[in-house]
């Protein structure tokens, strides 16, 4: 009898336990399902091509962004989306949109669970051009993490080579992420 009560438990227990959403679309299914839901939400669809779909529109008040709906090796289920913002010129404009969404994603999920705001040279830089360099040359770590039951969203200043500078901003799925983790023990 308790071991039936206790599967019963865990039974209800996954029945319960939702997907990470980005946009109010859970982050399961195929990539192509994935895509064809936010092209009905006024996204562009750009290309697919190894498992990642490239789309472009309005997040967050912020135009011209590219989404990447991303799978996981082997499986064809969103594990990941993220959200690349308009490039920035400028330590101030990039530090200003970063820290906006960071306030955003404090009052819609509570304070993050973790979070770097640093740079890793001998000396802080002191203005503007010196803190872009450090970050195209990878030594500034700019991260918050927020975790929720469903997921981690992830929020973080990134660079394309030493050209472009931007905030990234990444919905991890716990569901799909532990499918894949399970995977991967299985190769062991």
């Amino acid at each position: 009898m308790l071991i039936f009560a206790c599967i019963a438990i865990g039974m209800s227990a996954q029945e319960t336990q939702e997907h990470l959403k980005f946009k109010g679309i859970p982050i399961d299914g195929t990539v192509n399902s994935f895509v064809a839901k936010l092209k009905q939400k006024g996204y562009t669809h750009l290309t697919t091509s190894d498992g990642v779909a490239l789309l472009s529109g309005e997040f967050a008040a912020y135009k011209d962004c590219t989404i990447g709906v991303v799978s996981s090796k082997g499986r064809d289920s969103v594990c990941k989306v993220a959200v690349i913002f308009p490039a920035q010129d400028t330590w101030s404009a990039l530090e200003r949109n970063y820290l906006s969404l960071k306030n955003m994603l404090t009052t819609k999920y509570g304070e993050p669970s973790d979070c770097v705001e640093t740079f890793q040279s001998y000396s802080q830089p002191e203005d503007d051009n010196a803190r872009m360099y450090e970050l195209k040359f990878d030594r500034c770590k700019y991260y918050t993490i927020f975790k929720t039951e469903q997921g981690a969203i992830q929020l973080e200043l990134g660079h394309e080579s030493v050209t472009r500078c931007y905030v990234l901003l990444s919905y991890f799925d716990t569901i799909n992420q532990q499918a894949i983790y399970s995977d991967a023990m299985d190769d062991l």
